[in-house]
């Protein structure tokens, strides 16, 4: 396995653990940028000590732990899969049984192997195998259909998850983190952040809004500072700083004089 030390600029590395920190600056204890799932590719920027300084699957800079990724070794031949459950175990044997080599979250990225009635066996990034339930993941490209009503079931799979900045997963998510993952298990990549969701959308009035539809607040500074997923009569579900994943009216007394507008992307 190549020397991850010396990596050239430019090189294009992917995570090899479940879920990896992204951080502001090359030092433990600093804040989040966004996390990394399994399989998700980066490029390298540059790298000082034990740091990676990567651009990130989602666009963004940031900081990481070198030993979190890795210089692909499975092949290029074969089929992508994505896990579409919150979580998915690995285990080293088809039987579900068997104890997990490793629980991977919503959104990984992984390569079959082989295919039997309900198991795959899949390539890790770094060369390994492993065997998951083939009603967790789903093919690249994925199929798409449903797709409003998939954008909210994804939402609905994180409900009660804690807020956590920068977070991605059932261990902790941001309000941009939980849109961002409901679109992209269901074959549409937003920008990671709530200005970028607002930047790009089509705007929508707030009485033709549809359900998966992105409704965005100015709650700090001017602009837009939370979203979240539109469910239909007059709620949406949304991470927010202390209940977490939930659900929230328009009427909220927080949100009532906060709204935005709406985007659609679909």
């Amino acid at each position: 396995m190549p020397n991850l030390r010396e990596v050239e600029v430019g090189t294009t590395v992917v995570t090899a653990v479940a879920v990896a920190d992204i951080l502001e600056q090359p030092e433990a204890g600093v804040p989040l940028v966004t996390q990394q799932l399994m399989g998700w590719p980066a490029l390298v920027m540059g790298v000082e000590g034990d740091w990676f300084h990567i651009q990130t699957y989602e666009g963004l800079p940031g900081w990481a732990k070198m030993d979190h990724f890795c210089v692909p070794q499975w092949s290029k031949e074969g089929a992508n899969v994505q896990v579409i459950r919150a979580t998915a175990r690995l285990t080293n044997h088809p039987n579900s049984h068997y104890e997990a080599l490793c629980t991977v979250f919503m959104g990984s990225l992984l390569k079959v192997v082989s295919e039997e009635q309900e198991y795959l066996q899949v390539a890790l990034p770094r060369g390994d195998f492993a065997f998951l339930p083939k009603i967790v993941t789903d093919r690249i490209p994925l199929k798409g259909y449903g797709l409003r009503k998939g954008i909210l079931t994804a939402a609905g799979l994180l409900s009660g998850v804690p807020y956590l900045w920068g977070g991605m997963t059932v261990r902790g998510v941001d309000c941009s983190g939980l849109t961002y993952m409901a679109y992209l298990v269901n074959g549409y990549q937003l920008p990671r952040n709530a200005q970028d969701q607002f930047r790009i959308g089509k705007p929508v009035e707030i009485e033709e809004l549809e359900m998966g539809d992105l409704v965005f607040f100015s709650t700090v500074d001017p602009g837009p500072s939370h979203v979240g997923i539109y469910q239909g009569d007059g709620l949406f579900i949304n991470a927010r700083s202390k209940e977490g994943v939930t659900i929230t009216s328009f009427d909220d007394s927080f949100f009532v004089n906060r709204y935005l507008g709406g985007r659609r992307y679909l």
